[in-house]
């Protein structure tokens, strides 16, 4: 994998990774629709995961 591109990926799992870690700090508005509150509580306990493995296939794109 040429340099440029690896640090392409690289940087784009960066962007998406602090985008997530953004969204935990993030404040649940409550707005009395309780979907809406459902799908806030839902983003933040999905979002956990998923910037591990963001994370995890960071490292793996710096192996290559």
């Amino acid at each position: 994998m040429s340099k440029d591109i690896k640090q392409a990926v690289i940087n784009e799992l960066d962007r998406r990774i602090t985008l997530l870690k953004d969204h935990q700090s993030e404040q649940i508005l409550v707005n009395g629709d309780q979907y809406s509150e459902l799908n806030q509580a839902l983003s933040k306990v999905i979002g956990v995961p998923l910037t591990g493995e963001l994370e995890s296939m960071k490292e793996f794109v710096r192996t290559l």
